[in-house]
């Protein structure tokens, strides 16, 4: 009589590309995720901050933020050939930080399956959307194309 199997246990690579997209995540936001090897699930939460000097200002860039999170999510599906699912947006309405400034949020939320050979188009795509998040945040709002960084070349990510 065979020994019943238990479920199988993730690869090294798996848990190795695990850890890759913890990192990215923690750039600006965070991830959940399950093993269903020889796939791993994964479930991001990026968040995309820009201060404003007031909640009427806020109020006044909350469609430029949408924009900005409906391009995200475009350049997430096509940069993933669309293996990421399409992503939830969420833009808050202005709120204050602890010490005063004010900021408006959006919170985008998206899942996708790797695999030990899909994973590079995957993390490329999140990369480059986790950096987008970061820049906005230090930057704010720019003049430049929000789509600039899909034109990056890979050795920029």
């Amino acid at each position: 009589m065979a020994k019943p199997q238990g479920p199988a246990q993730p690869s090294p690579k798996l848990q190795a590309l695990l850890k890759d997209f913890q990192q990215i995540a923690s750039m600006s936001g965070y991830l959940n995720h399950s093993f269903d090897p020889p796939q791993l699930r994964l479930f991001f939460t990026l968040y995309g901050r820009v201060m404003v000097e007031s909640p009427a200002e806020g109020l006044a860039l909350t469609p430029q933020l949408q924009a900005w999170c409906d391009e995200l999510a475009n350049r997430l599906r096509e940069g993933s050939s669309g293996t990421i699912m399409q992503p939830q947006v969420q833009v808050s309405a202005p709120q204050i930080m602890p010490d005063g400034r004010d900021y408006l949020v959006a919170t985008v939320t998206f899942n996708t399956k790797v695999t030990e050979t899909s994973y590079l188009r995957i993390r490329t795509a999140i990369l480059a959307a986790y950096k987008d998040a970061v820049r906005m945040r230090e930057a704010g709002f720019s003049a430049e194309d929000p789509a600039a960084s899909a034109d990056a070349e890979p050795s920029d990510l």
